[in-house]
C-alpha cells in the first residue's frame, strides 16, 4: 500500500497567491485557473464568497467569471452535482507516469497539501494577515477505488470535470474515490476535505520557509529499503531525536511512500483524522 503526498491548489507558479485560512480557522484550497474548464469560480461554494476571495487575494488577476480547474474534486458540497457523483482526481503527463512507475493502485491513499496563509477581512476586502507564515498544509484526502483512462470514462455525472476538456498529456487518467469508508478512520468517507486548520496537519517547520518540513522521525529514509519519491538524496533529510526536517522538492506534484517499508505511516494517518 502506498501513501501519496500530492501538491495541489494555487501556488507561486500557478495563480500566484496562497489559499486562505479564514479567521475562524476554516481552510479553502483554491483550485488553479484553467481557461479550458466549463466551471467558473463563481460556481463554487466556499467558506466565503468564492468570487470575491479569489479577486481580492489575486489582486484582480482572477475574477468570478474566470474558469477553474476543479481538481482534485473531493467535497460533494463544493458545487452543484449530478446524481451519482463521487470524488475524482485527474492526472496526466510526467506526473501520471511517475504514479504508474511507483505502482500506485486501488487502495492507496492520496493526502493533498498546498500553500496556505491566514487572511482577514479589512474594509470589505480579504487580505493576508501581516507577518502570517506561509505554510504547506494537508487539506484533503482520497483513498483510491479505481483508476480509469479519461477516454474510457462513460459516467455522465463526471462530464463536468476539466480533464475532459482541452489537450492533456499522455496517460490522461482519473483516480476515482473508493465506495467504502476510509480505512484509517471509522465512519469517515473515502474522500473529503479537512474543514479546519489544525497544527498536526501542517507540514512546514515553525519559522521556516514553507518547503522546509518537520516530519515524524520514522520518515527518515536512513536504513530503510526505500524513500519518499523525489527525496532519495539523504542530504535533504536532517535527523533529530524524535523528528526529521526535510527540504521538500520544488519540482514534482506527487511524492510516493511505500508503506510496506514504513508501517508507522498507518498510525500517523489515523492521527491526522483524530478530530
Amino acid at each position: 500500500m502506498r501513501l501519496i503526498l500530492s501538491r495541489k491548489g494555487v501556488d507561486s507558479s500557478v495563480g500566484g497567491f496562497a489559499s486562505p485560512i479564514f479567521p475562524d480557522g476554516t481552510l479553502w484550497s483554491v483550485p488553479i485557473p484553467d481557461v479550458r474548464s466549463p466551471i467558473r469560480y463563481r460556481d463554487l461554494r466556499a467558506p466565503a464568497n468564492a468570487a470575491r476571495v479569489v479577486h481580492n487575494l489575486s489582486r484582480g488577476r482572477i475574477v468570478g467569471a474566470s474558469r477553474v480547474h476543479m481538481d482534485p474534486d473531493l467535497d460533494c458540497n463544493s458545487m452543484s452535482r449530478a446524481p451519482g457523483w463521487c470524488g475524482l482526481f485527474g492526472q496526466h503527463g510526467a506526473a501520471q507516469r511517475h504514479l504508474q512507475l511507483q505502482g500506485v493502485e486501488p487502495g492507496d491513499l492520496f493526502l493533498f497539501f498546498g500553500w496556505f496563509r491566514q487572511v482577514h477581512c479589512v474594509a470589505g476586502r480579504w487580505r493576508y494577515v501581516a507577518d502570517a507564515p506561509d505554510q504547506h498544509v494537508i487539506f484533503g484526502w482520497m483513498q483510491v477505488g479505481s483508476i480509469e483512462p479519461v477516454e474510457q470514462m462513460r459516467a455522465e455525472w463526471a462530464r463536468y470535470h476539466p480533464h475532459f476538456y482541452g489537450q492533456f498529456g499522455t496517460g490522461n487518467s482519473f483516480y476515482i474515490a473508493a465506495s467504502n469508508n476510509l480505512q484509517w478512520a471509522s465512519g469517515c468517507a473515502s474522500c473529503g476535505v479537512f474543514e479546519r486548520y489544525q497544527s498536526h496537519r501542517v507540514l512546514t517547520a515553525d519559522g521556516c520557509t514553507r518547503s522546509i518540513w518537520q516530519l515524524p522521525g520514522w520518515l527518515n529514509p536512513i536504513g530503510r529499503a526505500s524513500a519518499l519519491s523525489y527525496h532519495t538524496d539523504l542530504a535533504r533529510w536532517t535527523g533529530q531525536p524524535d523528528s526529521v526536517q526535510l527540504r521538500a522538492a520544488a519540482r514534482g506534484q506527487e511524492f510516493v511512500l511505500d508503506m510496506a517499508d514504513y508501517p508507522e505511516a498507518h498510525e500517523w494517518i489515523s492521527d491526522l483524522f483524530r478530530d
